[in-house]
């Protein structure tokens, strides 16, 4: 059902029972799907259970959903298996890194999709990172989760578990503080964008019953060397770290690059952005480069004029 839907047989405003649907669908008590005027709800969830994060194990909790949800059982094993990791990864962030006391968990599952959510009541998946990183805001920790490896723990966790979930489902979405970060696989595009400040961190995963995404599949993408099964290769989203309405300054490209150089190859997609300083240029494919020789920059989705300034910088490089 849609807004326009409920208004039209309720006898409301089309802005009235977006209202109420959607203090329905932060209760847990719908689960909206899709965007726009194809945005719609799905009634009541699934599994819904909310639980003590003290010694909880993520691994049991997708066992007891399991056997809640025969549904679940009966999918492909392509799809089984990619709910399973994400799950799992994400239910051990709110164990590990939320310092919250609770975890709520939904299931919603409909012949269109499966999805979850996790919501914890800890200080903020963003925040941790920030202050872990001593990093100046929220965006800064979304730009570095969005490269991956970062972790708030280093000693238990390799940081890897946003970075792969994100890519594995068909929508993954995070809010924590006043951010909200939406990964359309579906699409190939990404949003961030503001919503109302929330304690702790919500996360919520969907995917088509009937997708053909593969795990290892996703993960081989970012394996340099097939038969070395470690995490070598990381894809950025350049346009996640626009503030203006281009990319000028070389602090920019500094910010960019945070990091990069513990990768082999760096993927660097500029889907979206227009345009890039000659000091942007410089700063990330000579300066930068020159300086970590172990790390292949790859520019991607790269407009004629972007791909003629970074053309630029990789000449005086040479």
């Amino acid at each position: 059902m849609s807004a326009g839907e409920v208004a039209e047989a309720a006898g409301i405003t089309r802005q009235a029972a977006h209202y109420h649907l959607s203090h329905m669908a932060e209760a847990g008590e719908l689960f909206l799907r899709g965007a726009g005027r194809g945005a719609h709800y799905v009634v009541a969830t699934a599994f819904a259970r909310t639980y003590p994060t003290v010694s909880l194990e993520e691994d049991g909790v997708w066992r007891e959903v399991l056997t809640a949800t025969p549904e679940l059982e009966a999918l492909p094993f392509n799809v089984r298996s990619i709910l399973a990791y994400a799950f799992t990864e994400m239910l051990n962030n709110a164990v590990d890194h939320s310092r919250g006391e609770n975890a709520q968990v939904r299931f919603w599952i409909s012949r269109e999709a499966i999805a979850f959510e996790i919501l914890d009541d800890g200080i903020g998946a963003f925040r941790s990172v920030r202050e872990r990183m001593e990093l100046p805001n929220d965006l800064a920790a979304l730009q570095e989760i969005e490269k991956g490896k970062a972790t708030t723990a280093p000693d238990r966790h390799t940081g890897e578990g946003i970075f792969f979930a994100s890519r594995a489902v068909d929508v993954f979405l995070l809010e924590s503080g006043e951010l909200r970060w939406t990964v359309d696989n579906l699409r190939d595009d990404t949003a961030v964008g503001d919503v109302e400040a929330r304690q702790g961190t919500r996360v919520r995963c969907e995917i088509s019953p009937d997708s053909e995404r593969v795990l290892s599949k996703i993960f081989e993408q970012y394996t340099v060397e097939a038969d070395v099964p470690a995490f070598q290769r990381t894809s950025v989203r350049v346009r996640l770290f626009e503030v203006g309405e281009r990319f000028v300054s070389r602090s920019e490209a500094k910010r960019l690059a945070s990091r990069l150089e513990g990768f082999e190859e760096v993927e660097l997609d500029f889907g979206g952005v227009q345009e890039i300083g000659q000091g942007f240029a410089d700063e990330l494919f000579r300066v930068w480069a020159r300086d970590h020789p172990d790390t292949r920059l790859l520019p991607i989705n790269v407009s004629a004029a972007v791909g003629w300034m970074i053309s630029r910088g990789v000449r005086e490089s040479s």
